[in-house]
């Protein structure tokens, strides 16, 4: 008897509910959907690559301001955007679509100069406990920055995904 009251309501429920979603759709009342982002501005590769400059020139004039920043740490970074420099234009020419070009570009316009923002940002006594997380990070970078000057000037194509892959992972 219990089964059949429970079975019984539970109908009850599914009808009501379709019922109410008939009479819903028939006010015409619509789910909310999200809003449709507008596309984004398509900039010209000269724009792109101006904006990245920018962005390089505004780390090395931080890195620079900053007394209390090794100059070691200063040239590995300044080693890193004038790897980045050159890499770019190359790859924005000749790989305009890869996934490489993408996350080099990235490394660029913002991973490298948050990474070494937020380690100024810290306190003394903190960039000390922090400095060889910061080294590693940054000895990774100009890694990566060498490793895809290499793949440009021999033209290895079929790391760009796995590199692509690797940056993805590691910096995003």
């Amino acid at each position: 008897m219990t089964i059949i009251i429970g079975l019984t309501i539970f109908l009850a429920a599914v009808i009501t509910f379709g019922l109410i979603m008939k009479k819903i759709r028939d006010a015409g009342i619509k789910v909310a959907k999200p809003p449709v982002k507008p596309p984004a501005s398509s900039k010209t590769p000269e724009e792109e690559f101006k904006e990245i400059l920018n962005a390089l020139l505004k780390l090395n004039l931080m890195i620079r301001k900053d007394l209390d920043f090794s100059e070691e740490m200063v040239l590995k970074i300044e080693e890193i955007i004038d790897d980045l420099k050159t890499i770019i234009p190359a790859m924005m020419e000749r790989y305009p679509g890869e996934s490489l070009t993408y996350e080099i570009k990235k490394i660029g316009l913002s991973h490298l100069y948050k990474t070494v923002k937020e380690f100024l940002d810290l306190s003394g006594d903190s960039r000390q406990h922090q400095l060889d997380n910061f080294k590693t990070t940054v000895q990774s970078l100009q890694d990566v920055t060498h490793r895809s000057k290499d793949i440009i000037e021999n033209n290895e194509t079929a790391e760009f995904k796995t590199m692509a892959h690797f940056l993805a992972g590691k910096f995003s």
